[in-house]
């Protein structure tokens, strides 16, 4: 499910996909949990977002953090999943509730722990 265009996708893309859903630069995260004895990995859309005062990132850590997930987006081919899935939602992130992406690595979840430690 690797797109065309996925091999440019970084964090400044990243960041103009969420603005554009959501009209703020919100955080994310990727997160890794154990359901039904599987581990599943999802990439949360925090509440927090870059322009409130609060906010512990400057623009260019906020950038560097969403470069990182790109990235991990891309290596696990989820970058086309990841954008149809923030098109589709119709959730939104509100203090204490993140909205959650979950992305299947393989059947048994085994793969996660190849990426994210926790």
């Amino acid at each position: 499910m690797v797109g065309n265009d996925d091999a440019m996708f970084g964090g400044r893309e990243l960041a103009t996909i969420i603005r554009n859903k959501y009209g703020r630069s919100y955080d994310v995260q990727l997160i890794k949990r154990d359901f039904m004895g599987r581990q599943l990995l999802a990439m949360n859309v925090m509440w927090k977002y870059q322009e409130q005062r609060s906010f512990p990132l400057t623009e260019e850590e906020y950038l560097l953090r969403l470069d990182d997930v790109a990235n991990f987006l891309k290596c696990w081919g989820a970058v086309s999943y990841i954008r149809n899935s923030l098109a589709k939602t119709k959730e939104r992130p509100r203090i204490g509730k993140a909205v959650s992406i979950f992305i299947d690595l393989d059947e048994t979840g085994g793969r996660a722990n190849e990426w994210i430690y926790r």
